[in-house]
């Protein structure tokens, strides 16, 4: 896709690049990649300048076997594994996703109802994994409650639209959010918007409603 208007940012660009991304968030980031040339450049450079930092620093030439482990370590980074989505195979879900999960269109995932006019379907975290993993189907015309982040969030928008206080976000876009945001994302245009989230702490809703319902959605 070339009219993505929102990027990771750059400290979860070189978290990715450097292996260190929780799997749930790292999951989200890469189907991110898979559309975004912009942010893969950004990968592949974050990648290349940690392998030559680790070369520099070494204090005996490199050894030939730790040399072609960084280099895959940057390959896979840099997601040489994921060709850009025109090249992708038909799926409505990122392949990042879908290989991960064994489904290839919404309508094979168990969505259950989460609040007025929200669906979702939670997904497996790893061991050790705080947060929240899963996706949202929001029905148009519809709004989330406003609430803010306990630490880092990752929103990418599959399908259709929604606006909040930081502009809209159309498919391909990822809002990379944390503890200093605040917002209320109404959902634009005559489709239901479906995002895949990835957080690693609770949500912090304003509403008391919200916060009461919290523990029962899990989100």
């Amino acid at each position: 896709m070339t009219n993505i208007q929102h990027h990771l940012d750059d400290a979860t660009v070189l978290s990715f690049a450097g292996g260190t991304l929780p799997r749930h968030l790292r999951i989200v980031a890469s189907a991110h990649l898979e559309a975004c040339d912009v942010c893969r450049e950004n990968v592949r450079g974050a990648a290349e300048l940690g392998a030559a930092i680790a070369f520099s620093e070494a204090p005996r030439p490199v050894n030939a076997n730790l040399k072609q482990a960084v280099m895959g370590r940057v390959d896979t980074a840099t997601l040489h594994r994921f060709p850009a989505s025109r090249a992708r195979q038909p799926s409505e879900l990122p392949r990042a996703l879908a290989s991960e999960i064994g489904v290839e269109t919404f309508d094979q995932l168990k969505w259950r109802k989460a609040g007025p006019g929200i669906e979702m379907v939670k997904l497996p975290r790893a061991a050790g994994e705080d947060g929240f993993f899963g996706l949202l189907r929001v029905k148009q015309g519809s709004q989330l409650p406003e609430h803010g982040h306990g630490g880092t969030e990752l929103t990418l928008v599959l399908k259709g639209a929604y606006q909040d206080e930081m502009g809209e976000f159309k498919a391909g876009d990822i809002a990379d959010l944390d503890d200093s945001i605040s917002h209320n994302p109404v959902v634009k245009g005559d489709e239901a918007c479906i995002c895949l989230v990835a957080n690693d702490a609770p949500t912090r809703f304003r509403s008391l409603a919200a916060r009461l319902l919290q523990p029962f959605i899990g989100i």
